[in-house]
């Protein structure tokens, strides 16, 4: 996993990232897991969306206590 400065919730968000991950790379090799794909890389989004979010406000509160 790649190291990031952050919250325990930007590391979850990160590992979770990790392991749709995998798995689209070995449901890809099956046949007739399209639909699956498309539900985990929506999940992947939704995941990638809350933690952007995440950095986003931890970023405005460090600013604010600078």
């Amino acid at each position: 996993m790649q190291y990031e400065p952050g919250t325990i919730d930007c590391h979850v968000f990160l590992d979770c990232k990790e392991q749709i991950e995998k798995m689209l790379l070995r449901l890809y090799k099956i046949e007739n897991t399209e639909h699956i794909c498309d539900q985990l890389q929506s999940i992947y989004q939704q995941i990638e969306g809350m933690h952007e979010l995440k950095k986003i406000k931890r970023k405005k509160i460090i600013s604010s206590q600078a």
